[in-house]
């Protein structure tokens, strides 16, 4: 029960910094900083291969895939 309730501080302290930091940074430089953050994570050639991957093996999934969904006009 005691790992429950450390985490659940731990959460609570991280959700008033992140507030803290939208307050003080202001709502458009902080997201702006998180989009630039994401699009450099999005660029690691590592990440590019796992999406890759994914995206061959959910085409390989769907294509196997025997059944059908009717679309009623």
């Amino acid at each position: 029960m005691n790992l429950f309730l450390l985490i659940g501080w731990v959460v609570l302290i991280l959700a008033i910094l992140v507030i803290l930091a939208v307050i003080g940074l202001g709502l458009n430089t902080f997201f702006g900083g998180v989009k630039k953050g994401i699009e450099k994570i999005g660029n690691l050639p590592e990440v590019k291969n796992l999406t890759s991957k994914a995206k061959s093996d959910f085409g390989r999934i769907i294509g196997n895939s025997t059944l059908h969904i009717a679309v009623i006009q």
